[in-house]
């Protein structure tokens, strides 16, 4: 196991989380948010319509169904081999929709050659303790490919202690 991994390990049990059933987090649909970026012509002609895209963090996966389209592979990664493989049972017709799910360390994955076109960030940076935020940023930068696009929705947006949630700020 990897420095990276222990570190994740050790703050947050995500795979004790899900098998407990202790996702409070899942609101039982898309992102809202994410919802409404696409909705509006302006900021969906920012999103590149062909590619690649990865949700890390990606809980349910609602938001990886949402964002995968006929041209844009989406592929949704978790730590928590227990939430991928509920989320593999579930969608098992995900292949055929351009989507899938990965059980992997977003900080040590293997990226694909080319990069992501797409990367959708909601709830998977302030699942990061704050010391980790240098790593979250630096993985980002390799990841995704030149002309590519990342979407964060920083939530929360305050300066409560402790987490996760952790707390997010505009300046970041």
């Amino acid at each position: 196991m990897s420095e990276t991994e222990k570190n994740l390990k050790q703050s947050i049990d995500w795979d004790d989380k899900w098998q407990t059933g202790n996702t409070q987090w899942d609101a039982g649909k898309p992102s809202p948010a994410l919802v409404s970026l696409l909705e509006n012509e302006e900021t969906k002609a920012l999103i590149p319509e062909k590619g690649q895209g990865l949700v890390p963090g990606c809980g349910s996966g609602y938001d990886v169904v949402f964002l995968a389209t006929k041209d844009r592979h989406m592929t949704g990664m978790d730590i928590s081999q227990t939430c991928v493989d509920k989320l593999n049972k579930e969608h098992p017709d995900a292949k055929t929709n351009n989507y899938g799910f990965t059980c992997a360390n977003f900080y040590e994955f293997d990226a694909p050659k080319e990069g992501y076109n797409l990367a959708y960030d909601y709830t998977f940076l302030c699942a990061m303790e704050p010391y980790m935020r240098p790593t979250w940023a630096k993985r980002y930068s390799e990841i995704i490919a030149k002309d590519g696009i990342l979407i964060t929705l920083m939530f929360p947006l305050d300066e409560h202690e402790g987490g996760p949630p952790f707390a997010l700020s505009e300046e970041m």
